[in-house]
């Protein structure tokens, strides 16, 4: 019996004897890879995707039935879920395996099918050691931000939660002089009529589907997507990208793709290590560096009184405290889990549980780094053959202790106190940078400002690989509005 996966994809076979040229080959499909694949067709060009991982949803699991089924959810996470190994430097041996200590996701649309709804701009401060600044890339947040359907900035789509008790929670915090406003979030709460129905979640998939590009074939201005097929490497003479050679996730077929551009855009971590595995590292040694992650405290706030209605407020940080905080629920007593990514969705009013995540700024220090590893990992093939050594700076060590703090005085101040909380390890915030760093100096950075390599200017980066710091917001935004701008970059080449 066939299944959906005959209906929507290709396999890496007939991809290779395409007798159309392929103008973008492109190495993931979550939203990085998704925003550029389609910027690129919708400009005429033929583009291929390639994803290590199945099809197992076409939209985000927030959107579905499933999105209630905590007992049905984790096991759709662990169809494409693996463990992968995050280390200090005290506690690794080389030569010997990492504890699997973390998780990574491999399906089409990526952690797109998963992720939390967040979806807050970087600051302008944030931008200070980038290339350029807030103001420059302004415009790719207005644009993804109307790609994605965000609400809470216009009046088209309001927040999604607003009530009296998020009111009452808001004026709490303000009172106590904690700045606190309405979280704003990837879901679409445009209001149902004319034959428009709300999209919920944004997903890569999702916006692939939607988008009417989505082909079988390689064709001018279509995307084809290969799912279960895992880029080895790309092959180089020094002055470009001349092929890439694709392995079938549960075969030994390998096969070597010609295109004119080649996009990474799996990650910071895959695409980084996907650069090692090429051997990049010979050409720069930053190739693998500056790696980073948010600092991540999460916390358990119980009020004195219900609130009778669902909240989720958030903290933004200041140029001082480089941290913000998300409030979720009312629950009875949990604990966050990656798996529930969405439980705020399936509060108990009459809950008088809080749950609160507060997510700082991580130093992208040249020691933290991607290393490849020969040992065994329950990864598909190569994808978890690596460990991430990541060390935690004075700066780091300080940012932690101020967020440990923060949180007492915004359960007082919000009429609650703090039952739990815990400091998380490196890794486990799942918003990673760094490894491809970008600069406007090609000997400073791996990458230019639109993420080419300086060296293989037909390779780019599309992900979070390529930047030299990070803000407190959640990635999800500035990823998609990076990859838009990196984008233009593609097209521009593409162009000559």
């Amino acid at each position: 019996m066939s299944t959906l996966t005959s209906v929507l994809a290709a396999d890496p076979f007939s991809i290779a004897k395409a007798t159309t040229n392929i103008d973008a080959l492109v190495v993931g499909s979550g939203t990085a890879g998704v925003t550029t694949a389609i910027e690129l067709a919708q400009n005429g060009h033929s583009v291929v995707i390639l994803e290590a991982g199945p099809f197992v949803l076409p939209s985000h699991v927030g959107s579905t039935p499933f999105r209630s089924r905590g007992d049905i959810t984790p096991q759709i996470h662990n169809l494409v879920r693996y463990r992968t190994a995050w280390s200090d430097r005290e506690h690794y041996q080389d030569g010997v395996a990492s504890p699997l200590n973390n998780d990574a996701w491999s399906a089409v649309g990526g952690r797109t099918l998963f992720w939390g709804g967040c979806t807050p701009r970087f600051s302008e401060w944030d931008f200070a050691d980038w290339p350029f600044s807030y103001d420059d890339f302004e415009p790719y947040y207005q644009t993804a931000e109307r790609l994605m359907h965000v609400s809470g900035r216009s009046a088209k789509r309001p927040p999604f939660f607003r009530g009296e008790a998020q009111d009452t929670l808001l004026r709490r915090c303000e009172k106590a002089g904690i700045g606190a406003e309405h979280a704003y979030l990837g879901i679409d709460t445009q209001e149902p009529r004319n034959g428009y129905v709300p999209r919920g979640f944004d997903c890569a998939i999702d916006r692939l589907l939607r988008s009417g590009l989505l082909a079988r074939e390689v064709t001018r201005g279509r995307i084809v997507v290969v799912p279960d097929t895992i880029a080895e490497r790309v092959d180089h003479n020094g002055r470009e990208v001349t092929g890439l050679i694709a392995k079938e996730t549960h075969a030994d077929r390998r096969f070597r793709i010609v295109a004119r551009q080649y996009v990474l855009a799996g990650g910071a971590i895959q695409s980084t290590r996907l650069a090692l595995a090429s051997g990049l590292k010979d050409l720069h040694p930053h190739v693998g560096t500056h790696i980073a992650d948010h600092l991540f405290i999460q916390g358990l706030f119980k009020l004195k009184e219900p609130l009778n209605e669902p909240i989720y407020a958030f903290i933004p940080p200041t140029e001082s405290r480089p941290f913000h905080m998300q409030i979720q629920g009312p629950f009875n007593e949990t604990w966050y889990s990656p798996y529930h990514a969405t439980v705020w969705l399936d509060c108990d009013p009459q809950g008088l549980y809080l749950l609160a995540y507060c997510f700082g700024v991580g130093d992208a220090a040249e020691h933290n780094e991607v290393m490849l590893t020969d040992g065994q990992s329950d990864g598909p093939d190569s994808l978890g053959k690596y460990v991430v050594l990541n060390d935690r700076t004075a700066n780091d060590l300080r940012i932690l202790d101020e967020m440990q703090a923060f949180l007492p005085d915004v359960a007082d101040a919000i009429e609650g106190d703090l039952v739990r909380s815990q400091i998380n390890p490196p890794g486990a915030a799942l918003h990673e940078i760094g490894g491809l760093r970008m600069s406007e100096e090609p000997g400073v950075g791996v990458t230019d400002t639109f993420g080419r390599f300086w060296t293989l200017p037909n390779l780019s980066v599309a992900d979070s690989a390529v930047w030299p710091s990070q803000g407190s917001a959640n990635s999800y935004l500035t990823i998609t509005a990076w990859s838009l701008r990196h984008a233009e970059g593609v097209l521009a080449r593409l162009a000559d």
